[in-house]
């Protein structure tokens, strides 16, 4: 049976079938005893020490999971070095820094068609319209982070806009800058394929949007989505190996494309993820500095790749991952 506890004005729920946790926090020395006493291999103590004090004894537990012996719970395999852990994490590290950047480069393009495209079809205060919705309770809650972003903002651009304009929300161009990366995903997703009136950009914006990409609408949104998971991932430090990917975005459904001849079907690691960061930048970055240096990057630690992002072996001999290689897509 389970009781309700108020402690500090917050309500706890015990249930009675459950243990207590009872384990201590543990000193920096002690959880360097521990981990000897499991089998790891720490032969720098002051190295240990400093890893632990600026990266967390639980954060790093994360990574060290992958040398633990499967026949003995919480026990290290035989030769598992304290640098080894270390060695995966700043893998994991600088291939979450370099993902985060990969994906400001697309959020900052994706937004910028986003407004193009809508208002020229639109108007520059369609959004304050349900019509160019899917659906009303979707585009409710999509007004609602409206409302409250605008309000709550400083930035001088809707400060200058409050002071000189009647209308109490700013155009789409102005308001689309308050967007986080997953509220832009929300908007297209919600975004009703309408026939423009403007005869000179005929078509509907959704289309028009993914079209920029060379990508069709439905696969463009999930992978909005997707991508707007991860970046949330990589943004809040969060481990972005060894771990299932909850969000797995769409394969193109065309045989002629280049990424449905690379995509891994049913696989919930990084790599088709990957495949579509290094894709969308090929598409808007005109001297592919990014994508060069992030290519790089991956074929120096192919085994890595391999091991924790589900890339298939010999993959760098792909054409698709030359570096000044231009690739387009079919639909």
């Amino acid at each position: 049976m389970a009781t309700i506890l108020k402690s500090a004005g917050l309500f706890l729920l015990y249930m009675t079938d459950k243990i207590p946790f009872n384990k201590p926090a543990l000193s920096i020395s002690q959880q360097i005893s521990k981990m000897e006493s499991r089998g790891m291999i720490i032969l720098d103590k002051d190295l240990a020490k400093t890893a632990l004090m600026n990266l967390n004894y639980y954060r790093l537990s994360g990574y060290w999971m992958y040398f633990e012996d499967c026949r003995e719970p919480h026990h290290f395999r035989t030769g598992t070095r304290f640098e080894d852990v270390l060695e995966l994490y700043d893998f994991e590290r600088i291939l979450r820094a370099k993902i985060f950047e990969g994906i400001s480069r697309v959020e900052v393009s994706v937004r910028t068609q986003f407004v193009h495209q809508t208002a020229i079809r639109y108007g520059s205060h369609f959004y304050l319209n349900p019509k160019y919705a899917k659906d009303f309770s979707a585009w409710l809650e999509n007004m609602k982070k409206i409302q409250t972003e605008v309000g709550r903002s400083k930035e001088i651009f809707i400060k200058h806009y409050k002071e000189k304009y009647e209308e109490s929300f700013p155009p789409i161009w102005v308001v689309c800058e308050t967007f986080s990366f997953g509220n832009l995903s929300c908007w297209y997703k919600n975004l009703k394929e309408i026939l423009s009136e403007n005869q000179e950009n005929f078509g509907n914006a959704k289309d028009a949007i993914a079209s920029f990409y060379k990508v069709p609408s439905l696969v463009f949104e999930s992978w909005l989505h997707s991508l707007s998971v991860l970046r949330n991932h990589c943004a809040h430090q969060s481990r972005v190996i060894l771990k299932q990917i909850a969000i797995q975005p769409m394969k193109p459904k065309s045989c002629k494309n280049i990424l449905s001849s690379l995509w891994k079907q049913d696989s919930n690691c990084l790599y088709n993820l990957i495949l579509i960061l290094v894709y969308l930048n090929n598409q808007i970055d005109l001297d592919q500095t990014w994508k060069k240096d992030f290519i790089h990057f991956l074929k120096d630690n192919s085994s890595k790749c391999i091991e924790f992002l589900c890339f298939p072996q010999n993959w760098e001999k792909d054409l698709f991952w030359n570096e000044l290689t231009v690739v387009n897509i079919d639909k």
